[in-house]
């Protein structure tokens, strides 16, 4: 393994485990929580899921966050985590940042998607 490639991992890897802890508590670490989670995704197009739905969905999301963040760490699965986090940055984009218009945002993200999409290509490749 690559020295660059384990710096690399670590901090994509803490990025997410961070991303998926907050949702589910909030206020912890600028946390946003689930019901806030849930109200997003109801405002996002999905309140034909419901209450509940919507929550559950929330919830789901961020354990899966939060296990492709530890995947990213342990250096497992590492094809299905980069690309699981590319299509979440490609959603975050998509939802949040570029109807903010917040250039900042949507910079970090653009890398953050080509990061872990090029991280998924060269694990395709080594397979």
């Amino acid at each position: 393994m690559k020295s660059g490639n384990l710096v690399i991992r670590f901090g994509l890897g803490l990025l997410f485990v961070w991303g998926g802890v907050e949702k589910f508590i909030e206020g912890f670490l600028g946390g946003v929580g689930l019901q806030n989670m849930a109200d997003f995704l109801k405002a996002s197009g999905l309140a034909f899921l419901g209450d509940t739905g919507t929550y559950a969905l929330g919830a789901i999301l961020a354990a899966l966050e939060l296990i492709a963040g530890v995947l990213v760490l342990l250096n497992k699965k590492t094809f299905y985590a980069y690309t699981f986090l590319a299509f979440v940055m490609i959603m975050a984009l998509v939802l949040v940042h570029i109807p903010s218009g917040n250039w900042m945002n949507i910079m970090i993200h653009l890398a953050l998607v080509t990061t872990l999409g090029g991280l998924a290509m060269n694990e395709w490749d080594n397979r």
